[in-house]
């Protein structure tokens, strides 16, 4: 795509509050802003800029999985 860089990109997750939660609304959220001073498309990373009330993970792995995701989704839109 010539002429066409790809800027931001951001995430939008959801999943079920965990067993602890006080919020007590069901759901947590999580944003995830992938940006890059010259652009993501023509850099080979970006900053990512996390944002939530509540995103609670069982171990290391769930995070992983998740920047997995996000990767490959950037990767197919470069």
């Amino acid at each position: 795509m010539n002429g066409v860089s790809l800027d931001k990109v951001t995430f939008e997750f959801t999943q079920e509050e965990h067993c602890m939660s006080n919020d007590r609304s069901g759901v947590e959220s999580l944003t995830v802003e992938c940006m890059s001073d010259t652009g993501i498309s023509d850099t080979d990373g970006a900053f990512y800029v996390l944002k939530t009330e509540q995103w609670a993970i069982d171990d290391l792995t769930d995070l992983k999985l998740l920047f997995d995701k996000i990767e490959q989704a950037i990767n197919a839109v470069k």
